[in-house]
């Protein structure tokens, strides 16, 4: 009897044969490499049995190669479990929207000058660097940020003073009407203003921020911004009953001579209250748009930056007095007099800039020098009004005169815009130490100078026509003729630049 056995079942049992024979010559799928598997973190090889790893050969390995103590590490995303495995491709270092390929979990193994900017280069290659820092690592971040930078600083500057006409003066009571706050006659003093007011120190906060095009921070473009508080001169004078006397100071276009406007003067004396508010403020800002560039090739911790952009600048002057005098008349009325006087220049430099920076690193520590020009066109508007307001209150009415003149501010002498060819210098030197390789601390010196601007002092004019304290009739003088100056502000910086 003859069994027909199915071609299947012939085929079937020639495999199994074949793959009996074939894994009897190879070690089984199980042991293949299990000693060759790299670390998870990216550590390189540790150091084990002879034995161990000479088997280790033998077997042969399905994992990739892995990468030695002293061979450039590519640096690994925040978090390298997520990671999508080891990349050979510079592109990887920096990404964005996710995270760059994973490697060591300590910075000091990743470090590497093609990839990173000189401080941080400088700072894990120093002796007393801050061990494995991954989180304080700017190339772990994407290409966006990774490139980011910004510094803040808290300024005390001085800038320069302005000198002020005579303003205010003061008599004692019984001095003749006629030499009533008048410069020169007995008695006679001069409270405010006629001489310099100082460019006081005050505060102002300057930020900056950057961003480099290249991971060595050769190229980049920066803006910035800082402002100082206004600063202020005022004093506010009240007398009662002309003891002393309150008056505003002058000379005469008729004599020549000095004189004064003396508010309320005809008002009853045992009845008057006199105040006169005067005060000088000046204000000063800027803004800049940079471009720079660095001249110098293959120098890891020497940088010369070339720069070229755009500069404006700002400054706000103004003056102002304001007098009031008060009585109560016959029938219970009252009389307010309030007579003002405001002088204005507002000073704006708009223009380009160029100029170099030459910064070194060494360790933890950096030093900076900066020189800046820029060369533009300063516009100079000047405002200058006056006021007189004649008020009677009575009980059920109140009747007001006003009038556009002042005192030293008259309708003869309104201002006006004008634009001058102008430069602007900046010079400033720092030092700043590093806390970890993105934040470093910083304290220096900078100086800046305007070449032209109008300071609100020099536009005041004190020849006066005294018609325009009986009339509203413009008269000259006084009259205005624009006068411009130099400007310098400087001071001492403290601060912080931290990136990203």
């Amino acid at each position: 009897m003859v069994v027909k056995r199915p071609l299947s079942r012939l085929v079937a049992v020639f495999l199994c044969v074949g793959a009996a024979t074939f894994l009897s010559a190879r070690p089984a799928a199980g042991q293949v490499g299990l000693t060759r598997q790299p670390d998870p973190l990216g550590y390189p090889e540790s150091l084990g049995d002879e034995a161990d790893k000479i088997a280790s050969e033998a077997a042969g390995t399905i994992w990739p190669r892995q990468k030695r103590v002293d061979e450039p590490q590519v640096p690994g995303g925040l978090d390298p479990v997520r990671g999508p495995g080891y990349s050979e491709f510079p592109g990887d270092l920096l990404s964005f929207g996710k995270e760059p390929a994973p490697a060591s979990h300590c910075d000091c193994n990743i470090v590497d000058a093609a990839w990173m900017g000189p401080g941080e280069l400088a700072y894990h290659l120093s002796p007393n660097r801050l061990s494995c820092t991954r989180d304080h690592t700017r190339v772990f971040r994407n290409w966006l940020l990774g490139r980011t930078w910004v510094t803040a600083e808290y300024l005390v500057w001085a800038t320069q003073g302005q000198s002020v006409p005579p303003l205010v003066t003061m008599s004692p009571a019984g001095t003749a009407a006629s030499d009533i706050g008048v410069l020169g006659k007995p008695g006679t003093e001069l409270v405010f203003g006629g001489g310099g007011v100082d460019g006081i120190m005050r505060s102002g906060a300057r930020l900056t921020a950057g961003y480099w095009f290249t991971p060595r921070q050769e190229q980049g473009i920066e803006a910035s911004w800082f402002g100082l508080e206004t600063a202020t001169e005022s004093q506010v004078f009240t007398t009662q009953k002309g003891d002393p006397w309150l008056a505003r100071p002058y000379v005469s276009s008729d004599t020549g001579d000095p004189a004064a406007f003396v508010p309320g003067i005809g008002l009853p004396q045992d009845q008057l209250t006199q105040q006169i508010a005067a005060s000088v403020t000046s204000q000063f800002g800027s803004v800049n748009v940079s471009y720079r560039r660095n001249l110098l090739d293959k120098e890891n911790f020497h940088r010369r930056y070339l720069l070229g952009g755009y500069r404006y600048l700002m400054l706000d002057d103004r003056l102002s007095v304001v007098s009031t005098a008060t009585a109560p008349l016959i029938g219970d009325p009252t009389s307010i007099y309030i007579n003002t006087d405001n002088f204005r220049t507002f000073n704006q430099f708009n223009g380009g800039e160029f100029g170099l920076v030459e910064r070194w690193w060494r360790d933890r520590w950096s030093l900076q020098v900066l020189g800046k020009v820029a060369l533009g066109a300063t516009q100079i508007g000047t405002g200058i009004g006056g006021s007189t307001d004649n008020r009677t209150q009575e009980a059920t009415e109140t009747k007001v005169t006003i009038n556009r003149n002042g005192v030293l501010a008259q309708p003869t002498n309104p201002g006006n815009t004008k634009s001058f060819f102008a430069g602007v210098g900046e010079f400033g030197v720092s030092a700043d130490y590093a806390f970890y390789s993105q934040f470093r601390v910083n304290v220096g010196y900078s100086l800046i100078y305007w070449t032209t601007v109008g300071r609100v002092g020099d536009q005041v004019d004190t020849l006066v026509n005294p018609e325009h304290f009986t009339s509203d009739t413009a008269v000259a003088p006084p009259t205005f003729d624009l006068s411009t100056t130099g400007f310098w502000a400087q001071g001492v910086n403290v601060g912080f630049e931290y990136q990203f």
